[in-house]
């Protein structure tokens, strides 16, 4: 049999009203009477509803978080960090894979949405502003994660991609190479802008002309890392290094190096922007930026139960976090 609400207020001899009150946690109930039916949940096995309850309370205690791909160790230790740090406030995550996809982001927006979560951290494409606007404008509560939409006034974490990019870049420059090409993802995401904008920055300081046959734009997924790594080793005019402008698109390059049957760094130097457990153990050691990834997660986490346990219509939160040049063996110019 179907345990209901009528079921616990029988048994507990009180009435459905008191049941739902004591279940709502609403004021002007006995602390006798609170433990009675508290007592009778528990030995019914009685499942409260959450989505009745959240109606009443206005709140479910649920957070949504939206990724540009769950496949990759950047946004699985996102989301990671992102449930650690909301369920030491009480609160549970779903998590969602935007995918690079616009459409999927805001499919998932309006299913958020309409599940009622107090609040949204976004990975944001960029191209559904009007939609993020309007949940803005109808209070909800959203902070935005590694990347930003232009004109929309909302809290933020990032990272310093523009700085990264450069180290990165001018580390290489440091080593003796002077042919440097870029692997890059979306120039309409700010994180792709901003990582081309420091190569760019790293290649005039130093004299070197722009070559736009060593510039390669994807969408930050392993395959394009690989398809772009190929096309600039197979043209006449190969680099001598590359900067790969995130960890997906760093492995993709990986693998292509090796089924070209090139070494690293003899044949090709590389740099990565996102460092990972492999690349401290790949042969040879691979060259990164590391991002605080966990830090992002965590932060961002924080700003968002804060705006929704203070209700808090504050000015926008930018926060910006370094990134760090870890050195090791795939930058080591031949002399």
């Amino acid at each position: 049999m179907k345990i209901n609400i009528k079921n616990v207020a029988r048994k507990a001899g009180v009435s459905t009203a008191t049941v739902s009150r004591v279940l709502g946690d609403f004021p002007g109930v006995s602390d006798k009477t609170r433990k009675k039916v508290l007592k009778v949940v528990s030995e019914l096995n009685y499942e409260i509803n959450a989505v009745a309850r959240s109606l009443r309370q206005k709140k479910t205690n649920s957070i949504g978080i939206i990724v540009g791909n769950v496949l990759s160790q950047f946004y699985s230790v996102i989301a990671k960090s992102v449930e650690d740090t909301v369920n030491k406030f009480g609160y549970h995550t779903i998590l969602c894979n935007g995918d690079e996809n616009p459409e999927k982001e805001l499919e998932y927006l309006k299913v958020l949405k309409s599940n009622r979560v107090d609040g949204i951290i976004l990975v944001p494409t960029g191209k559904n502003s009007e939609y993020v606007q309007h949940l803005i404008n109808t209070k909800m509560k959203v902070v935005f994660l590694d990347r930003l939409i232009e004109g929309i006034d909302c809290d933020a974490v990032l990272v310093d991609n523009t700085n990264g990019a450069y180290k990165a870049v001018k580390h290489l420059i440091d080593q003796g190479y002077r042919k440097i090409g870029i692997v890059n993802g979306y120039l309409d995401r700010t994180t792709g802008a901003e990582r081309l904008s420091g190569y760019l920055q790293a290649i005039e300081e130093a004299g070197i002309t722009k070559d736009d046959s060593l510039i390669k734009i994807g969408n930050f997924k392993k395959e394009s890392g690989k398809k772009l790594t190929k096309e600039l080793l197979e043209q006449s005019n190969r680099p001598e290094a590359i900067f790969t402008t995130n960890i997906d698109m760093s492995m993709g390059a990986l693998i292509a190096i090796k089924e070209m049957g090139l070494t690293i760094p003899d044949d090709i130097g590389i740099i990565c922007f996102d460092d990972s457990d492999w690349a401290s153990i790949f042969e040879p050691s691979i060259t990164a930026i590391r991002q605080p990834i966990y830090q992002l997660g965590f932060i961002a986490a924080e700003l968002l139960i804060g705006k929704i346990e203070n209700d808090s219509d504050k000015p926008a939160n930018i926060v910006t976090l370094e990134t760090e040049l870890i050195i090791r063996n795939s930058t080591k110019k031949q002399k």
